[in-house]
């Protein structure tokens, strides 16, 4: 036994030679795989493979419509600290804007009436400076905050409307005061006409003021 065990590996060592005596390469000795070596090693066959269809709700939409919802996420907009601090100030201007809205307007119908007198006509005339100051300051901090935020998709139509409610607020409150410098000119004796139309103008700016304020308010913003 211990004979043959000695002549198979010499036999697996020395090249093996042919009936002519030249020498022949010997194969490698190979080792039969285990029955855990071929399970370990051997590939599995192949399995297809679900893409992109997991997420997929089961109301038959196609891989290419998931693709398209997909596409149409929200984009997400970076707003500066320079616009958060305009829209606090902007925010303020439009508060201290509404009483002097009421001031004014009881003011203005006492001057009408021929209830008033100089000191009156001076409260009229701070008031009405309160007013375009505050709304020069709202029209720059807007404005600016309204050019930043052009690429934000939510809530664009709200602030266009604002936008151009502000606008024919501030157009018609600089006809306003254009009709009280003429009264002015007449040294405060000018026709019921003109008195009227001052009148008219003034609380038509108020209101689309008011309208414009109040869209933006927190219960229109869904």
């Amino acid at each position: 036994m211990l004979l043959t065990l000695v002549l198979v590996g010499f036999s697996a060592v020395v090249p093996a030679r042919d009936i002519r005596g030249d020498t022949v390469a010997s194969a490698p000795l190979r080792l039969c795989p285990t029955a855990s070596q071929v399970t370990l090693f051997t590939p599995l066959p192949a399995r297809p493979r679900l893409i992109g269809l997991v997420d997929l709700p089961m109301t038959g939409v196609t891989p290419s419509e998931a693709e398209e919802q997909a596409g149409s996420t929200p984009q997400l907009v970076e707003y500066s600290d320079a616009y958060f601090t305009r829209l606090t100030i902007h925010k303020w201007a439009s508060w201290l804007t509404l009483p002097l809205f009421a001031g004014q307007y009881v003011v203005g119908q006492k001057l009408i009436n021929g209830e008033g007198s100089d000191r009156l006509r001076g409260v009229h005339g701070v008031l009405a400076g309160g007013i375009a100051g505050l709304f020069v300051v709202n029209t720059v901090t807007g404005g600016l905050n309204a050019i930043e935020a052009r690429k934000d998709p939510e809530g664009k139509n709200r602030r266009t409307l604002h936008t151009v409610l502000m606008l024919l607020a501030d157009a018609g409150f600089v006809i306003t005061g254009a009709t009280a410098q003429e009264r002015e000119n007449e040294g405060g004796r000018a026709s019921t006409a003109n008195n009227t139309t001052h009148r008219n103008v003034a609380l038509a700016s108020m209101g689309t003021a008011l309208v414009g304020v109040a869209i933006m308010l927190p219960i229109f913003g869904r």
